[in-house]
């Protein structure tokens, strides 16, 4: 199988790009969910609609705003590339990090408490993130390292780790297992939004490594042998592995009293 699969769908004169597709479907799917448990936890559900709206936009922002970061070389040649966003270039984190401020300050303005309404969200997020990554698998938008790994693709000739499939396999292992928790720590307010994160933290620093290096122009830049999103990851991981500890034990000690 060649990396290169899947990219446009033709319908008529109408071509639709099959990852935006599939990242507008993702979102929608998280919507539900989150509506949905919202409605268990006796939370307003209207307002996870406002929500995704505004989560969309400054996502779509950070994640441009971290990538042109990321590739600040291409961007410093050429500033009017920074808004050309239909050439692609999105980071996730960058994505992740203006969607939960602007979830802060939206959770501030409506007086609602911050983590219980992204413990609503998180379940959807994570088969948000799986839907889309099909996208990225789909498109072969993910060049991994050489590998003799049976779920490999060919490119160039060379069998290279399909990263974007093992990010698939994550996320969505990752939803059922934050949907077989939520029922126990619903009332442990933050918790299920830790734990994912210190979920999705970890599983990126280590299927980066399976992203190829030795490509010119299609690899991602390293910075002290480590990808500028795995950077990201490690910082992520040691500031909320302790905090999850800390949160889990506080949540222990109270169910004891």
């Amino acid at each position: 199988m060649e990396f290169v699969k899947l990219t446009t769908l033709n319908l008529g004169p109408l071509a639709i790009q099959v990852w935006g597709l599939l990242v507008a479907l993702g979102l929608l799917i998280a919507l539900l969910i989150a509506v949905k448990e919202a409605k268990i936890r006796k939370i307003h559900s209207e307002r996870f609609f406002d929500l995704f709206i505004i989560v969309f936009i400054f996502g779509l922002i950070g994640a441009r705003i971290f990538y042109c970061i990321e590739h600040y070389e291409v961007f410093l040649s050429d500033p009017l590339k920074i808004v050309n966003i239909l050439e692609g270039g999105l980071n996730f984190y960058g994505g992740l990090f203006f969607a939960g401020l602007a979830s802060f300050i939206y959770a501030k303005i409506r007086q609602i408490s911050f983590w219980k309404m992204i413990d609503v969200v998180v379940p959807g997020v994570a088969v948000a993130i799986g839907i889309g990554r099909i996208g990225d698998y789909l498109s072969g938008s993910i060049i991994g390292s050489r590998t003799d790994f049976f779920l490999g693709s060919y490119y160039n000739g060379d069998l290279r780790h399909e990263t974007s499939l093992y990010l698939v396999i994550n996320a969505f292992v990752l939803f059922i297992v934050l949907s077989l928790i939520k029922p126990f720590v619903r009332r442990k307010e933050g918790l299920l939004s830790y734990f994912f994160i210190v979920w999705y933290a970890i599983s990126r620093l280590v299927f980066d490594f399976t992203r190829s290096a030795d490509i010119i122009g299609v690899s991602e830049a390293r910075y002290f042998y480590l990808t500028f999103s795995q950077w990201i990851s490690v910082v992520l991981i040691l500031v909320f592995v302790p905090l999850l500890v800390l949160k889990y034990k506080s949540h222990s000690k109270k169910k004891r009293k």
